[in-house]
């Protein structure tokens, strides 16, 4: 059993504290969601679990924390690696080697264990997690599904009694949702105590025997399965927390459909492209947009929807077909001047040493006050001279998205911008778009996010398949469609 006894923790470079006068026990065998806002202290929570408080993370710390009655704060975080397993949102910040068979190794050999038993618990993590066909294959070619699944085989391979999982469905697309869901539930049926921090927790919906709402550094409140699913939706949306049946939202849409201009059009024609030696991704791709339209791009991991970013931003080259704006044909160097990415990993585009220069990069002074009423709207003025490196992944995302909307593109291009964001964030990301949409800005968002699709696009286009494609005009049927068969 884990017990937090009147704990509460201050990092030593704050003034206030993440933590104050936690009292919380979860039992044995236990499946909890831990939610709230960004930054309500979510993160801090897990981290005093797994050993980074206070070896990694030094501060203050008062009460104390306890498993099976021995203080946790008292144990190196090398004796919990076998106690308290943690699959991070980003399974690349935790791997060690290059290939997936010697990762599933690492912790079991990093903890000194005879080669015979690491071959057995390796064996037994693959068969338990059905993990035979990811073996002897580089780290670099799975998707983020894949990497997920071998992020929780590495931490099953060490035997710990508890697993912690930090927002593991972010990067992931709706398939590999549903293999998580699979594998936690093999988890719990198990016995294990298993704690998830997610903003979206649709998927975790069957599972959970209790939710508990941080707010602002303390527990708010704690739900019963029963009592969580049927929260009223006022309730819910005044406790930032996103919905647990994203399927129903598709109701949302139908005020977010009428594109605010024609004046710009963006023409991809026969569109064809293969990586080196490998069959086409993409092919005979055709869809035309004009300024106002928001696109959201869907499909499955692996479908092209990053590849399909990487050409009409001119990072990728096509092997056949054209690209035109306004009529006129566009090299790849074209394409760049036109357009602004937004990354789906943050940490590849913040390179100034604090956010309110990360949003100046490349501008004119004229533009100050454009800087300051876009930190204003994105809720980022209290974090102006901090270090971008030093936000939460929601802080990160709403800045390069802040970046992009100073830049003034004519096209802007987001890959999964609401990874890692809570309700308020996600709507607020929202509303900029729709902003930057009344400006006849075209915005294609590539996304997994059913509940801010709903709420935010245009039209969408769907990628699952090879052949030609076109853009579809978002309405409630088209979405009930789609919910029926991700969601089921």
């Amino acid at each position: 059993m884990i017990t937090f006894d009147n704990f509460s923790f201050r990092y030593e470079e704050r003034e206030e504290f993440a933590l104050k006068e936690i009292n919380l026990s979860i039992q044995s065998g236990e499946f909890v969601l831990l939610t709230g806002r960004s930054g309500c202290g979510k993160t801090t929570l897990i981290r005093t679990l797994n050993g980074l408080i206070p070896h990694f993370y030094p501060g203050e710390i008062q009460g104390d924390v306890y498993l099976d009655g021995q203080s946790l704060l008292e144990q190196k975080p090398s004796d919990l690696a076998g106690v308290v397993g943690t699959v991070f949102q980003d399974p690349r910040s935790q791997f060690f080697m290059t290939d997936t068979t010697r990762e599933l190794a690492f912790g079991c050999e990093n903890m000194g264990l005879d080669p015979s038993e690491t071959l057995e618990r390796i064996t037994k993590a693959v068969s338990d997690l059905e993990l035979v066909d990811y073996l002897n294959r580089s780290i670099f070619e799975l998707s983020s599904g894949e990497k997920q699944q071998i992020a929780v085989g590495s931490v099953y391979a060490l035997g710990p009694k508890v697993y912690i999982f930090d927002e593991p469905s972010a990067n992931l697309d709706y398939d590999a949702t549903k293999r998580l869901t699979q594998i936690m539930r093999m988890l719990k049926n198990a016995g294990y105590t298993v704690i998830v921090v997610e903003h979206r927790f649709y998927y975790l919906r069957d599972l959970i025997d209790r939710a508990i709402l941080i707010q602002n550094g303390s527990v708010k409140q704690c739900f019963t399965q029963e009592q969580f699913l049927n929260m009223p939706e006022d309730i819910r949306i005044q406790n930032g927390l996103r919905t647990a049946y994203p399927e129903n939202d598709s109701k949302y849409c139908a005020s977010k459909h009428t594109p605010y201009g024609k004046q710009n059009i963006l023409e991809v024609r026969n569109l064809t492209f293969s990586y080196k030696n490998k069959p086409n991704i993409l092919q005979n791709i055709n869809f035309e947009v004009h300024g106002g339209d928001v696109i959201g791009i869907l499909g499955h991991n692996g479908a092209g929807k990053t590849t399909l970013l990487s050409i009409v931003t001119g990072l990728l080259k096509e092997n056949s077909g054209e690209i035109r704006y306004n009529g006129n044909k566009l090299t790849p160097h074209g394409r760049r001047k036109l357009s602004y990415l937004v990354m789906q990993d943050t940490d590849y585009q913040l390179f100034a040493s604090s956010v309110e220069e990360e949003l100046s990069l490349g501008i004119s002074q004229e533009c100050s006050r454009l800087v300051a009423d876009t930190l204003r709207a994105l809720e980022l003025e209290a974090y102006k001279e901090s270090h971008p490196a030093a936000l939460s992944g929601g802080q990160k995302q709403r800045v390069t998205i802040g970046a992009a909307i100073v830049k003034n593109s004519p096209v802007i291009f987001m890959d999964e911008p609401t990874s890692g964001l809570d309700y308020d964030s996600m709507m607020r990301v929202s509303h900029m778009i729709e902003e930057l949409a009344k400006k006849g800005i075209i915005i294609f968002v590539v996304s997994h996010d059913f509940e801010f699709i709903t709420r935010t696009c245009t039209e969408v286009l769907r990628l699952d398949k090879k052949d030609s494609i076109r853009n579809e005009v978002v309405n409630p049927e088209m979405l009930q469609t789609f919910a029926k068969q991700y969601f089921s």
